[in-house]
């Protein structure tokens, strides 16, 4: 090491880059000859070259300065030698210079950056098997059927894509793009993302990953729609037109309010016609939380007529039980959305032909309004007996925020105690009334 910052060999590459250290007293000699320190508290400085800029560090003693330098000159020259830098690598330099300048970062933090990225992906997991350990987590965790199913369904479609990806290198732009590309509504829009968000928590949380991408993706908006309801024409149609096989489940949507998932799960033990309630247990509820729901009159009478009060109220097949519930819809004037297509061209074909009688035949069915059975329960019973809070209580809220947002549409009391009304007695009768079979929630006249 010189002391006079003497030229460097060539051949010391390190050196040639601008990393040679020198090395200076912290002293001058005043107008007397007498030596004087130029620093308050160190006596030396070592002066060196860092990323096109003279740097410097002090030191007390020389001899703490002296190892420092020889510290940093050897690692300049191993940088610069030991190393074996290649054309190639030379190269690259070369032409992201200009382009690590105009991002304010030096190729030492870049370097730095992409050291740090592959090391976290390679000790990362793959998507495919961050999606395992979600869903095992949660079966552990005594989650619902249903929710593991939703979870595994969604996280399948989304390893479809990115499976055998690390983890650590999926990005936000990659997500957006993805769950905009699937063309969804704004309802399913978010259950996705809240899907990936959840996925990318337990990544973040086993240290697979810093942030979570999909944090970072702003939810669709919503529009709320009002709800859809049967008029109690439909209701009764419905039931008569069902299956009895079939027909205590749709009692029990209609008259007890009970989701279909947990009607599907539903036991006979668990109907207590003698002390007028249903029992929905905690593990097949959706909220996880236990509840009775009681019996109306017209439910029970419902209930009395079925051919079969063991075992589970839906059909023994699941598959089934689905057919027919779509056939009791049909009965009621409603259908599938490619059964509406199918019938609303067979009629224009058939006007176009001239064949007017024939094409009045062909049943415009209306779409399902989603949760019908369950939302015509609950806007009913408000109507007619007038207690947000009961009604909270019998569909498993925990407040009334929800009854005052969906279920106080304009359907009067006299309308209401129609609905109450329908039995196995007159439910042919009220079903006959054509002129009543009014779509969605327009109950009130």
């Amino acid at each position: 090491m010189d002391l006079d910052e003497s030229s460097v060999p060539p051949q010391h590459v390190g050196a040639r880059l601008g990393n040679k250290v020198s090395l200076h007293k912290l002293e001058t000699t005043d107008a007397q000859g007498k030596k004087v320190r130029t620093h308050p508290r160190y006596n030396w400085r070592c002066s060196f070259v860092e990323n096109g800029k003279r740097v410097s560090k002090y030191f007390k003693t020389r001899t703490s300065a002296e190892e420092w330098a020889e510290t940093r000159e050897n690692e300049a020259l191993a940088h610069g030698t030991d190393s074996g830098i290649t054309a190639f690598e030379r190269s690259v330099v070369v032409e992201t210079r200009a382009a690590l300048l105009d991002l304010g970062v030096n190729l030492r933090d870049a370097v730095s950056l992409a050291i740090d990225y592959y090391q976290q992906a390679k000790s990362s997991c793959t998507v495919r098997q961050l999606a395992d350990l979600v869903v095992a987590s949660r079966i552990r965790a005594g989650l619902s059927e249903r929710h593991t199913q939703d979870l595994r369904s969604k996280l399948k479609r989304f390893c479809g894509t990115f499976g055998d990806r690390s983890v650590a290198t999926v990005t936000r732009q990659e997500i957006d793009k993805w769950l905009h590309d699937l063309k969804l509504s704004a309802a399913s829009f978010n259950s996705f993302r809240r899907i990936l968000v959840l996925t990318f928590n337990d990544a973040k949380r086993d240290g697979h990953l810093v942030d979570n991408p999909a944090e970072k993706i702003r939810q669709s908006k919503v529009v709320e729609t009002e709800v859809g309801i049967l008029t109690p024409v439909e209701a009764a149609a419905l039931l008569v037109g069902a299956d009895p096989e079939i027909r205590s489940a749709i009692a029990l949507g209609l008259f007890a309010g009970l989701r279909r998932s947990e009607i599907e799960r539903l036991d006979w033990s668990e109907i207590h016609l003698k002390f007028g309630n249903i029992q929905v247990k905690a593990t097949k509820a959706k909220s996880a939380r236990s509840r009775l729901v009681p019996i109306s009159e017209n439910l029970a009478a419902w209930l009395r007529k079925s051919p079969r009060q063991t075992g589970s109220v839906w059909p023994p097949s699941h598959q089934r039980g689905r057919k027919l519930m779509e056939a009791a819809h049909r009965a009621a004037g409603y259908g599938t959305a490619g059964e509406i297509l199918k019938n609303k061209a067979k009629a224009k074909k058939l006007r176009e032909s001239g064949d007017a009688m024939a094409a009045d035949k062909v049943p415009l069915l209306r779409e399902w309004p989603d949760n019908a059975l369950r939302h015509s329960y609950a806007t009913y019973h408000l109507a007619h007996h007038e207690n947000a809070a009961a009604l909270a209580l019998h569909l498993g809220h925990t407040n009334t925020a929800l009854i005052f947002a969906h279920y106080r549409l304009p359907v009067t009391k006299e309308v209401a105690a129609g609905f109450w009304a329908i039995t196995p007695e007159n439910a042919g009768e009220i079903a006959r009334d054509k002129s009543k079979r009014a779509p969605g929630h327009q109950v009130n006249g």
